[in-house]
């Protein structure tokens, strides 16, 4: 009797769960969307132009991507040095301390027969 589950029923609640939650989905992302325009339209903002190429200008405070590039390779160069290490393996002992812990599994099973 396949535990007198009532299929029909339960495919419909099954497919009325997804639909609403993609459903929800798309109103979720049309929400953003309608966020975004809204956000861009009260500061002005305008959607970039792809090819419109950039002029870039030097100032005294903004150095151009070229002279950006070359100061941060020349910062890695100069800050990223590593120190030379002995390629030998060394492999030390070190003695186990007592630990209360360790001593609990001894007397776990001791059965007291009185």
């Amino acid at each position: 009797m396949m535990l007198a589950i009532n299929w029909g029923f339960a495919l419909l609640v099954t497919g009325i769960g997804i639909g609403t939650v993609f459903m929800l989905l798309i109103v979720l992302i049309w929400i953003i969307n309608l966020q975004t325009k809204l956000t861009n339209a009260i500061n002005g903002e305008k959607k970039p132009v792809a090819a419109t190429p950039v002029a870039s200008v030097t100032t005294d405070t903004h150095p151009t991507p070229h002279e950006q590039a070359a100061i941060a390779m020349a910062m890695h160069l100069y800050f990223d040095a590593h120190d030379e290490e002995p390629h030998v393996i060394t492999i030390e002992e070190v003695e186990r301390r007592y630990s209360p812990w360790s001593s609990k599994i001894y007397s776990m099973r001791n059965t007291v027969i009185k």
